[in-house]
């Protein structure tokens, strides 16, 4: 398929409904309202709303920022859990309520709830921290932004750099990959799943001199080892050179990446809406065209 004529931009100045959904500092949702596209004019889309999960994050300062609405539907609170900021938040029994899935559908509902008086119809994940569930990801379009290649498969044919935040590159590092990139995608119930938009250009893992994927992780530790201890406030393996350049390559990622992908995603996906070529069909399966919606839809084979 070739890239440019997919999805015409709109005449007449329409602009889609959309919402940002956002969990922390909120630099991905900053991008989205800041957007201008390459070739001029204004964005195929109009954010309407920020919706937050997270009490803590910058939702209510960025929306105030631009002048749009801003909602918080905490998800600690609906869950019936102490906040992330609370020193009991990694009890294994908050954990556990967070995870179940009939609270996840009920919240993800209201969710809906929320988008649908604001007329959204579509949506960013831009920083968002939690897998969402059918009533939400079935009822509207949503595009994420995810730290890492997700057209990389592993032996069993499942994509092999799922997870949030610096996992999918710690996997790509201990792979003994040269370089990340963020990919865009539509949203599924699965976890880091749904059709491939675009991935972004390479950021190099350049590790220090003397560290190899053989040697990066703490003597005798695996990687899950590491994550259960980053979950629980990262006491023992916080500092460990894993996590540390971890953290610095999806910073920079950030920068080649989300930033440049996630706004131009959402604005070319409005366009297609817009145009009629694509639609929500049955059970919520997203199609283009009225086939289903293929992998890298919004680039060319070989293009960054």
């Amino acid at each position: 398929m070739s890239f440019e004529p997919v999805g015409a931009l709109p005449s007449g100045g329409v602009r889609l409904p959309a919402a940002v959904l956002m969990s922390g500092t909120g630099s991905n949702a900053r991008r989205l309202l800041e957007y201008s596209p390459r070739a001029g004019g204004s964005p195929a889309f109009e954010i309407r709303l920020i919706l937050s999960d997270n009490p803590a994050s910058n939702y209510r300062r960025i929306a105030d920022e631009f002048g749009v609405a801003g909602r918080l539907n905490d998800i600690y609170r609906f869950c019936g859990v102490p906040d992330p900021l609370s020193p009991r938040a990694g009890e294994a029994a908050s954990r556990t309520r967070l995870r179940d899935p009939a609270l996840r559908r009920a919240f993800d509902a209201e969710n809906r709830r929320i988008l649908e008086h604001y007329g959204v119809r579509l949506v960013a994940a831009a920083g968002y921290d939690w897998v969402i569930s059918p009533e939400l990801c079935q009822a509207l379009p949503i595009v994420n932004v995810h730290p890492g290649d997700l057209r990389v498969l592993d032996e069993q044919g499942r994509r092999r750099y799922v997870g949030l935040g610096w996992i999918p590159t710690a996997k790509a590092i201990l792979h003994g990959d040269a370089a990340v990139r963020s990919t865009t995608h539509f949203v599924t119930a699965e976890l880091d799943g749904g059709p491939i938009a675009r991935v972004s250009r390479p950021v190099p893992v350049d590790l220090p001199p003397g560290v190899t994927p053989q040697n990066v992780l703490p003597a005798g530790t695996s990687l899950g080892e590491v994550i259960r201890d980053l979950r629980e406030g990262g006491r023992v393996f916080g500092d460990s050179l894993i996590v540390t350049h971890s953290m610095k390559l999806q910073e920079r990622l950030k920068e080649v990446g989300d930033w440049v992908e996630l706004p131009y995603t959402l604005h070319r996906v409005a366009a297609l809406i817009l145009a009629g070529q694509i639609d929500l069909g049955d059970a919520g399966c997203l199609r283009l065209d009225g086939q289903p919606v293929p992998e890298l839809f919004l680039q060319s084979e070989g293009e960054e």
